[in-house]
């Protein structure tokens, strides 16, 4: 008796885990079919990411799953869920704490979150440290270029102001979330790319500070 109703429990969560990853399937598939039918990119490139497309698409639906996260997974829309803050959290982080953050804690492949505000609108998009330059003191991440342990960009744009921030787990779930402001104000959430939900999946939310450990699998 006790066997059966543990395999029901365990056939009932791997439905619910299929269904899941089947809904994350469709909408990411659609959603980057879209981005790229509406790109401007050369037919050589677009053939090239429509042919990798699946697979991307299929991790990235595989790695949400099984992520242990604090904030709650939207399936049906492909999203993170969480209530937005009515205020910025990188408000509370001055460049002498992101200093010591980054001083201290810079790694490759660690996740950090980088403020961007473009005609008014502030928005949280995470990017990959890839390298690391101690003797400036600063960092490069894969995306977005240089920064400097104060969080400042060390790259000239004249259209979006770009600030790193040390990783804090309300300014992590803003990002993963898609959270933007005008202002002081909160506004529309913006749809992550599928890069960005990659990202998300390898967040270390028990150790913010740390890249996430990689599992060896035999």
């Amino acid at each position: 008796m006790n066997k059966s109703a543990a395999q029901q429990r365990d056939f009932a969560q791997d439905s619910e885990r299929l269904l899941t990853y089947s809904q994350l399937c469709n909408v990411f598939y659609e959603r980057e079919l879209k981005m790229l039918m509406d790109s401007d990119m050369p037919p050589a490139l677009l053939q090239k990411r429509l042919s990798s497309l699946s697979f991307y698409v299929k991790r990235a639906a595989e790695s949400i799953i099984s992520l242990s996260s604090p904030i709650s997974l939207d399936s049906q829309n492909g999203a993170w869920s969480a209530s937005q803050k009515r205020k910025i959290p990188t408000e509370k982080v001055d460049p002498e704490a992101n200093f010591k953050w980054f001083s201290r804690y810079s790694d490759i492949g660690l996740i950090v979150p980088i403020q961007i505000t473009q005609q008014g609108l502030t928005h949280i998009k995470l990017d990959c440290i890839d390298e690391i330059d101690t003797v400036n003191q600063c960092f490069h991440v894969n995306e977005l270029g240089w920064f400097n342990f104060y969080g400042q960009t060390l790259q000239d744009d004249l259209i979006k102001h770009k600030t790193a921030f040390k990783s804090a787990k309300d300014i992590m779930i803003a990002a993963c979330c898609g959270h933007q402001w005008i202002g002081s104000d909160r506004t529309y959430h913006r749809t992550l790319s599928l890069r960005e939900l990659l990202l998300t999946s390898v967040i270390n939310w028990q150790q913010l500070n740390k890249p996430l450990p990689i599992t060896k699998t035999s």
